[in-house]
This record gives C-alpha cells, structure tokens and sequence, in this order.
C-alpha cells in the first residue's frame, strides 16, 4: 500500500512538474510519446520501490527526501532525452533535500571531504566531457550518497559504471568513432539515474 501511495504520488508530481515547464518554457520540445511514457512510468516505479523499501511511513522526512530526487531524475531524464536540457531550477530543490538527508543521517568520516573533492573534479576535469546538467546530477547524487554512507570511492564508482553503460549501449547502436568518442552525443541523464540505484 505504501509502495501504491508513493508511485501514484510520484507520478502527479512528476507530471506537475513537466506541465509547469511546457507552461514556463514556450519552446521546450516536450513530447507526449510512448518513450516518454516509458520512462515516467520505469522512473516511478524504481522510484516508489526503492524508496518504499528504504523507508516508511513513520519516517517522513527520508521517503519526502528521496521521493524529491526520484523526481528529479525522472523529469530530468525525460527532458534530457528528449531535447537535450536539463532544467537548472528542479536542481535546487532535490540538491536541498539531499542535504538535509546528509545532515539526518551519519556519512561515514571522510564524507564531506570526498564530496568536495568530487564537486572539484567534476567541475575542473569532467565538464569538459558532458553537459553542466550531467555535472549537477553527479553532484546532487552524490549528496545522496555519501548521506547512505558512501565515499569519494563510490562516487567515482558510480560515476564509471554510468559511463560504462553509456559504452556498451552506444557500441551495440555503433555510435562510436575509432578514438572512443561518440559520433552523436545522446542524453546522458538516463544513464546517471539507472547507475544510481546499484549504490543507493
């Protein structure tokens, strides 16, 4: 029942959130389709199950917390994969509530220092290959993480398993070059949010 109230909940919310920006953005190139669909509906399901098994109904501060960033990812990916933006005004929100979750819960020592080191390179070193959307995802992920216990290690972690998984998919579509670069740039976002879960 719980799992039902989240993934319905989930799913208005992220639908508000795609009308408002059909509403703020005239040119958004949003489309209602079945890819889209597919993603609404992949992003509340894995969205509401796991934030139905991490928390309850007791805990509301954790399942608001993180329904947030299930929101986020799916509106995100959506928009990302259909016209390749990423809207900066959803990042506040979820990067607030991720970290309030840090400051609930106990990182591990050693936490902060690996979110600021990772912020570093993700703005230093990795920008110069994805998009400044793909960086604030990272980031706000990694709010999320380290508040689970992670560390700099995870963070690069899932950093290279998004990458790997947009390697494998990208070479069965053969959309890379011989020097291991894309031939089309494609969304990245989906990537990130699906590489998430395996270190939530």
């Amino acid at each position: 029942m719980f799992f039902l109230k989240l993934f319905g909940l989930q799913l208005t919310l992220t639908l508000a959130v795609l009308q408002l920006i059909t509403v703020l953005d005239r040119g958004h190139g949003l489309k209602a389709n079945r890819a889209a669909g597919g993603i609404l509906l992949a992003g509340c399901f894995l969205g509401a199950g796991y934030t139905a098994s991490l928390c309850s109904l007791q805990r509301p501060m954790f399942w608001l917390g993180y329904l947030v960033l299930a929101v986020y990812l799916t509106v995100c990916s959506i928009t990302d994969f259909q016209t390749c933006k990423v809207y900066d005004i959803l990042q506040v929100p979820t990067a607030v509530a991720g970290a309030i979750l840090c400051l609930l819960q106990e990182p591990l020592p050693g936490g902060g220092c690996g979110l600021v080191l990772f912020a570093l390179l993700q703005y230093l070193l990795f920008m110069r290959f994805y998009g400044e959307g793909d960086v604030m995802a990272f980031q706000i992920c990694s709010l999320y993480l380290v508040g689970k216990g992670g560390d700099l290690q995870t963070l690069l972690l899932h950093m290279a398993l998004a990458f790997i998984q947009l390697g494998v998919v990208q070479a069965f579509k053969r959309n890379i070059n011989q020097k291991g670069n894309l031939k089309v740039p494609v969304p990245f976002l989906p990537y990130i949010s699906c590489s998430l879960l395996w270190f939530l």
